[in-house]
């Protein structure tokens, strides 16, 4: 074997190749091989196989080569060119793997949760699946591109052939532009997500603008608002909760009308649940930092966020005492400005593990800071909740009860009801969790007023039209990523103290609302008194008298 594979690396370092030969040789490759997705999409598209079209799509391959082949042509200099298309090409194996392993789309958003996950989100998405494209079409490619060797050419002589093969291929994308015009700008117009498969310009893309937004980003300072908040003083203390689920769905809520009872808990309590509640986004890099700033969906930016503090911020500086507990993959700035304690690494035997804490950590030795506290507080609980893909990993062992249950991350290896039993069992300990949470207020009703507000930063896939996970482009993401669970609850101490009808409330539970509400309700919930602070968002402001 060995000598096998010397022999083969022998006659790979013994052949040469022009460079402009091999940037189309690797064009040729990324558009065949790395762009499964692409072309399953392409091909469900309801054309008829007729000669026309058949040209069609043949010639959409030769554009894409064309296209690339000059990508890869401005990188073919001397000393640069492989090491770069080994780049290319790795980066090209794992985007072409999420998305076809999870019908993921690559663009800005996406980027930025790979590139912000933590390191046991990494290790949960690690498979042999996963190992055998990294292999078969990134480090087994990569080789031979390194051990090749690249014909030297004279300056003016390579120069000239560089230029002649660019406007060969300029040539024949404007031929085939004029000959399929009309086809092309159909595809284009009614498929935008297309651009979204392409690999790997959709990454170099992605990663590109990200990279850039994020270096102005870092020069940016949050500039303080809301100057003017004054908070109204109450006779008695007030703690608000704010759990911040993860992943979290309304469709497999039963208390939205699920068919399976996934909220037996709950269900007992005296809660408000609101039916119609969309996220600001399909990712929490996008949602959580949205959720908390005074932007409202439509105007809110990732570099408009970051310069300007948030609703945590104003919280603070009228005195209320803010914590933010974490056991996700943490608060995307949210938190920055705010005492905050990272719970996913706490060594509790009975709730963590090697790896990871379930959410019921988030509650331990929280009545310390209660009780240390003599000002009104704001706590958030930030959960792993329904992390994907080991959904199986997200809940203790007797919290099984959906069974047979998705015991791998590689989703595509179960059934469709092994998924969603998984997933569904996490949606059971979340219940039960946010229950054990109401019971915790409770005990200090008598020193405190108290409630709680829950709210998912966004949905989940779970298999629906091949699309697994969450992270979607927003405009064309499935209800299952944006339709989110919220409820309140709140102590009768509390509901008198802020003149809150809860009946009326419970007449607004099929309003229309969204993460936009969250910095106004809170708001008028702890009595802070502001210009930024608009009623029609409080979603609490028309059922207090």
């Amino acid at each position: 074997m060995n000598a096998l594979v010397v022999r083969y690396q022998k006659k790979i370092t013994e052949t040469e190749i022009s460079a402009i030969r091999l940037s189309l040789l690797t064009a040729i490759g990324l558009v065949l091989f790395y762009n499964t997705s692409w072309w399953r999409e392409i091909l469900t598209l309801p054309y008829e196989m007729n000669a026309w079209n058949i040209s069609f799509f043949i010639s959409i391959v030769i554009v894409l080569t064309a296209l690339l082949h000059l990508i890869l042509l401005l990188i073919s200099l001397p000393y640069i060119q492989k090491p770069l298309l080994i780049a290319i090409i790795i980066c090209a194996t794992f985007s072409a793997y999420f998305m076809h392993a999870y019908g993921v789309m690559i663009d800005r958003g996406m980027v930025q949760n790979a590139i912000e996950t933590d390191p046991a989100e990494v290790i949960e998405l690690l498979s042999l699946r996963m190992f055998s494209y990294v292999l078969l079409l990134g480090l087994i490619p990569a080789l031979v591109i390194y051990y090749i060797k690249i014909k030297p050419q004279y300056f003016l002589k390579e120069l000239s052939r560089k230029l002649l093969s660019g406007l060969s291929s300029f040539a024949i994308i404007a031929l085939i532009a004029l000959i399929f015009y009309q086809d092309y700008a159909s595809l284009l117009r009614n498929n935008r997500h297309l651009r979204l498969l392409l690999n790997p310009s959709n990454l170099i893309y992605a990663t590109t603008t990200y990279l850039a937004n994020s270096m102005q980003g870092a020069s940016l300072i949050a500039q303080p608002i809301a100057l003017d908040a004054v908070r109204v003083s109450k006779p008695k203390k007030r703690l608000n909760i704010l759990i911040v689920g993860e992943a979290a769905r309304a469709a497999n809520f039963s208390l939205n009308g699920y068919a399976k009872n996934t909220n037996p808990n709950l269900s007992q309590q005296d809660i408000v649940y609101f039916n119609n509640v969309s996220s600001c986004g399909t990712s929490t890099a996008v949602s959580v930092p949205c959720m908390f700033s005074h932007l409202a969906k439509d105007d809110y930016s990732g570099k408009k966020a970051k310069q300007h503090q948030g609703l945590l911020d104003v919280l603070a500086q009228t005195g209320v005492d803010v914590l933010w507990r974490e056991n996700n993959s943490g608060c995307k700035g949210t938190c920055d400005r705010v005492l905050t304690q990272d719970l996913s690494e706490l060594d509790v035997a009975s709730l963590c593990d090697n790896s990871k804490c379930f959410d019921e950590t988030l509650l331990h030795q929280l009545s310390s800071f209660i009780d240390n506290s003599t000002e009104d507080m704001f706590i958030v609980l930030h959960q792993q909740g329904s992390h994907g893909p080991a959904y199986y990993k997200r809940y203790p062992k007797n919290f099984e009860v959906f069974t047979p249950v998705c015991k791998t991350n590689q989703l595509q290896n179960c059934t469709q009801q092994e998924i969603t039993n998984a997933y569904d069992n996490t949606i059971l300990y979340t219940d039960y969790f946010i229950n054990r949470v109401i019971e915790f207020l409770k005990q200090d009703s008598d020193s405190v007023d108290t409630a709680m507000l829950y709210i998912s930063d966004h949905g989940e896939s779970l298999g629906e039209n091949n699309i697994y996970l969450h992270g979607m482009p927003y405009f064309i993401a499935p209800k299952e990523q944006t339709h989110i669970p919220f409820l309140f609850w709140a102590s009768e101490g509390y509901q008198k103290q802020s003149n809150l009808d809860t009946d009326c409330l419970s007449g607004k539970q099929d309003d229309a609302f969204s993460h936009d509400n969250i910095f106004h309700s809170v708001l008028g919930l702890m009595d802070i008194s502001t210009k930024l602070y608009q009623s029609e968002l409080d979603l609490f402001a028309s059922c207090r008298s």
